[in-house]
């Protein structure tokens, strides 16, 4: 028996011993609070234990040079090849320009700035993920795109050692792949990547 069976037994112990003792005293309930009890415990049990994010996750695994890193596809409205980029001047570095994608302006942000992360041209970027939710959308810039895989939360490393600042802020963890498993809602709804005007 495990421990989850255990603790069940235990509970259903009790309870049987509670109603011994309602019967002993000569305590009764109505039909209505049979079934409002009966109703009650039922949304007890169905309940998830708590504490646990073993559910798997579809995350898309892409490369930036030669770190991979990984986005769950919740927060991924679309991937298309990187065609034509139109540069915005006086943005900030992290901004590389504006593309049409699928007929909407997109801005497109370059995670290898945002991660201080060593530059390359944009010759070798021949991806880009649309992120989107009901706030923002964006694209970000990919090296080239692994493929969808399942993944488990609870099996993430969160301890990330000399990581600091906008990076350690923006993921999740370190699968045991070793892949950075971003954390697309803080990415969607990061006040630093908002740019309200030009410099």
């Amino acid at each position: 028996m495990n421990i989850m069976a255990g603790d069940h037994w235990t509970a259903l112990h009790r309870q049987l011993d509670a109603l011994a003792e309602q019967l002993q005293r000569g305590e009764t309930q109505t039909p209505e609070q049979q079934a409002d009890a009966l109703a009650a415990r039922s949304l007890q049990w169905a309940q998830p234990p708590q504490g646990r994010s073993d559910a798997l996750q579809e995350v898309l695994a892409f490369t930036l040079g030669d770190e991979i890193y990984a986005l769950a596809l919740t927060h991924i409205d679309a991937v298309i090849p990187l065609k034509q980029l139109t540069p915005l001047p006086g943005t900030p570095a992290f901004v590389r320009g504006i593309v049409n994608a699928r007929g909407r302006v997109v801005s497109v942000l370059d995670l290898r700035v945002m991660f201080a992360l060593p530059p390359r041209g944009l010759a070798d970027r021949n991806h880009l993920l649309i992120l989107r939710n009901t706030e923002m959308e964006f694209g970000l810039l990919a090296d080239r795109i692994l493929g969808v895989q399942m993944l488990a939360p609870n099996t993430l490393q969160t301890e990330q050692a000399g990581l600091s600042g906008l990076r350690r802020n923006l993921l999740l963890g370190i699968s045991p792949q070793q892949w950075q498993v971003l954390d697309g809602n803080r990415l969607l709804n990061e006040p630093s990547l908002v740019v309200n005007d030009y410099d």
